[in-house]
């Protein structure tokens, strides 16, 4: 089993080294646009889902093998990684291991958890996701557990980021149709004032997303976007780069990136080209694991992805 994944492009964090500790698919949200499919082990339960000691030996021998290839260590995933019940523990061992910056990429569910806030307070960067300015809107898009609460989300980004001393980059997902009004758009911008990020990543599902009608905003929304969020850093592009593997199967791979992160088929192609396989041998075997059920194709914007089904 392999809990730690890349170096990978990052749209907003160069090269990046990505600690998965979770299940595939394990959250406590079900958002409508998640790139990975239907949340499968829906929980809000913190647990050490994998041997802590074990997560910890993968990710210092993958650190180790790529000391000048990355530019961050990512707690991100398959999951939302702060249901790991030892996510402070990682976080202090991957500060051992490399002088690089620690990044939570988190849903920000549980941020209003005093164990979950102390436990994230050693990493340099949390990038939690508010995608909507109220109650209704939450529960629409996020889908979130039963247990979880609009404001006390809300509440736990506000009083997390007074206590926190790293970087805190707020991201937004905007949706045609869903919260793109100027309304909503208002009503999120005045939750971003409430919470005072560092920074506020205004982002488009590039991916495909988990239901098949999320959309990304038509054109003339973006307008309205730069009039009501006058400071924000606009992020609705591909990743640039390839993704590193460091055996040559495959098959293994593959699954170890596209769990995590589908890619496009381009992408894939670029990547795997160094195992000494051309284009059309690499096409041949996704279409072999795709009729075995392994991995899923899916066209969305004229390109082509592929992830783990």
């Amino acid at each position: 089993m392999t809990y730690v994944y890349g170096p990978v492009p990052s749209r907003r964090l160069g090269r990046s080294i990505g600690v998965d500790p979770l299940p595939p698919k394990t959250c406590n949200y079900q958002c409508i646009y998640c790139q990975l499919g239907k949340t499968t082990h829906f929980t809000n339960k913190r647990a050490n889902f994998y041997p802590l000691e074990d997560i910890i030996t993968d990710m210092q021998t993958t650190i180790n093998n790529n000391r000048n290839k990355f530019d961050y260590v990512t707690f991100v995933g398959s999951g939302e990684p702060t249901l790991y019940k030892d996510i402070g523990i990682l976080i202090q061992k991957a500060k051992e291991f490399t002088d690089k910056r620690i990044c939570v990429i988190t849903n920000g569910s549980l941020l209003n958890n005093k164990e979950v806030s102390n436990d994230l307070m050693n990493s340099d960067v949390v990038m939690p996701s508010l995608d909507a300015g109220n109650e209704e809107d939450f529960i629409k898009i996020n889908r979130p557990h039963p247990q979880i609460k609009y404001q006390s989300m809300v509440q736990g980004l506000i009083d997390f980021n007074k206590k926190y001393n790293g970087y805190f980059w707020l991201e937004v997902m905007l949706m045609k149709d869903i919260n793109d009004s100027r309304e909503k758009l208002l009503e999120i911008k005045q939750k971003i004032n409430l919470i005072q990020p560092d920074r506020v990543d205004i982002n488009v599902p590039i991916r495909p997303p988990t239901e098949d009608w999320v959309e990304i905003p038509n054109d003339i929304v973006y307008e309205r976007i730069r009039e009501i969020f006058e400071d924000y850093s606009n992020i609705n592009f591909p990743e640039k780069g390839i993704f590193e593997h460091s055996h040559g199967d495959f098959e293994r791979e593959l699954l170890r990136i596209i769990t995590r992160h589908p890619m496009r088929e381009k992408q894939i192609i670029k990547t795997f080209s160094n195992l000494n396989l051309d284009k059309k041998t690499i096409l041949e075997k996704l279409t072999i694991l795709e009729s075995k059920n392994v991995i899923l194709k899916k066209i969305y914007n004229n390109q082509i992805f592929w992830r783990k089904k």
